[in-house]
């Protein structure tokens, strides 16, 4: 077969009517096509130059959001039961403001394959003022230090859970029952945040209720070893400094984010060696 020859270039002029006739119609469509394509590209570009102009904390908050799925996980409550010893007080877990049991579920699993075989999760109902919550704390303590035959527990609070214990210890005598309280980002000198929505808890949360009053003029108990952790990239406590408290260790852990108490895994192993500081081994 011959092969084929390259066909010779076309040298002419198109003429107006060399090409498809297109309709006024078309020619408005087509206009409004381009205009809503350009207008896309700009507002393309103005939000990705609001996005950068966001405070990088906020950015990292709300992209750690997903990651939170796994909170959804598991049932609101569980019974309370012995379990084996493992040569510690057993752990108590207290979830923050819209969160639920599944929100410790990986620092749990965690703790678990380092030797705390005992945890058990309190589910905190929304909507009740923060003292009927200590006093929902206060029952599941007690319950736990019956079933377990031990005589203290070692809590561990995100958030809101932080003053729901400290409530629990000062309100409902619980502090003989709590070796350590460790709170990972809790406002307990209230949080400016809280201004922007109008509920029971979060007109408690903010910095001049008179819960967050009557709190501060209470000193940490002496016979509770207490830490808290805090971070200046925490968007939801403002001041950051808020989630210090007197009386306790109080960590720095910036750039944690109020979420990365709960999913980053230093998290996890700073919780594991403060434990290990209140009971060391060779005490157990």
């Amino acid at each position: 077969m011959t092969p084929l020859e390259p066909a010779e270039p076309v040298d002419r002029e198109l003429g107006p009517d060399s090409g498809p006739t297109i309709s006024a119609p078309e020619q408005v469509l087509a206009t409004l096509g381009r205009w809503v394509v350009g207008a896309g590209r700009y507002l393309g570009r103005q939000s990705a130059a609001a996005y950068r102009s966001i405070d990088p904390d906020v950015r990292r908050h709300v992209a750690q959001i997903p990651l939170l799925s796994f909170s959804l996980l598991g049932a609101r409550r569980a019974s309370v039961e012995a379990l084996p010893p493992d040569g510690y007080p057993p752990l108590v877990f207290v979830h923050g403001l819209g969160g639920s049991r599944g929100d410790f579920s990986l620092m749990s699993t965690y703790l678990w394959l380092h030797g705390r075989r005992r945890s058990y999760r309190v589910h905190l109902d929304g909507g009740l003022s923060l003292e009927r919550l200590a006093e929902a704390l206060a029952k599941l303590v007690r319950e736990v230090v019956e079933v377990t035959g031990e005589p203290q527990v070692e809590l561990i609070a995100h958030s809101l859970g932080g003053l729901v214990v400290r409530i629990a210890l000062a309100e409902f005598d619980l502090s003989a029952t709590v070796k350590t309280v460790i709170t990972l980002g809790s406002p307990h000198h209230g949080t400016y945040p809280a201004r922007y929505a109008d509920t029971t808890v979060t007109r408690e949360l903010r910095p001049d209720s008179e819960l967050i009053k009557r709190l501060s003029a209470i000193p940490w108990p002496t016979q509770v070893h207490g830490v808290t952790f805090w971070s200046k990239s925490d968007v939801f406590v403002l001041p950051s400094e808020s989630a210090a408290l007197e009386g306790t260790d109080q960590i720095e852990v910036t750039p944690f984010t109020h979420y990365s108490y709960l999913i980053d895994p230093r998290s996890w192993a700073l919780v594991r060696k403060e434990l290990e500081l209140a009971t060391p081994a060779h005490a157990r």
